[in-house]
């Protein structure tokens, strides 16, 4: 009877065990990469949405980060250093693809900009009269129609990254697969203004950046 117990009492313990082990296997998002050690995150589990749309991810010496615009699955160890954004370390990855299609929203997209600072582009893709209306600080403004000339002469550095957003994320969808075509590695889709909490700017004026 004695043995059965103790077996009984091992075999919880291995259950729990597995559970714990599994539970740290848990600890993985999908992400894209922005630049350096940036990541805006696309999976929407309870982990991931703890973190929230950003973290900074150290990859150790043997484990070689995933190209700047991809979309990777990436497991983290269980310590996230809190800060902004969140600070944590790769334990591996797997690249899911290598050109992703990222979408988001204008909120997020002012983030990424405050967030990377340098080389980084809001651009709205309304007209010109939407745009004096209100816009977001610190957007160009460049409708869908004339955004591939002018990109070129504005923004020659193909490895920018570019933020583009319009009233409610059609023409926006519309112009990021023009601009991708172009050569941009990381162009994303910010939807549509609407969706925007912030303070609009008016008139033609771009106003501060983020």
């Amino acid at each position: 009877m004695r043995k059965k117990a103790y077996l009984i009492i091992v075999l919880c313990l291995l259950f729990v065990l597995s559970l714990m082990a599994c539970s740290k296997d848990d600890f993985k998002i999908e992400a894209v990469r922005l630049r350096a050690d940036s990541y805006l995150i696309i999976s929407t589990d309870d982990f991931s949405r703890q973190i929230g749309d950003l973290v900074t991810i150290s990859f150790p010496d043997k484990l070689e980060q995933p190209p700047v615009g991809s979309l990777a699955g990436i497991s983290l160890s269980e310590t996230i250093r809190e800060s902004y954004p969140p600070q944590a370390d790769a334990k591996a990855v797997e690249i899911i693809d290598e050109k992703a299609t990222v979408v988001t929203d204008p909120d997020t997209a002012e983030r990424i900009a405050w967030h990377l600072g340098e080389n980084v582009f809001l651009i709205d893709v309304r007209t010109e009269a939407e745009y004096t209306e209100g816009h977001i600080s610190g957007a160009i403004l460049m409708p869908p129609e004339v955004i591939a000339d002018r990109l070129i002469d504005e923004i020659p550095d193909r490895d920018a990254v570019l933020l583009l957003y319009c009233r409610s994320g059609n023409r926006s969808a519309a112009a990021a697969k023009i601009v991708r075509e172009r050569g941009y590695s990381l162009v994303i889709d910010a939807g549509g203004i609407i969706q925007y909490s912030g303070d609009l700017v008016t008139g033609p004026d771009p106003g501060p950046r983020p």
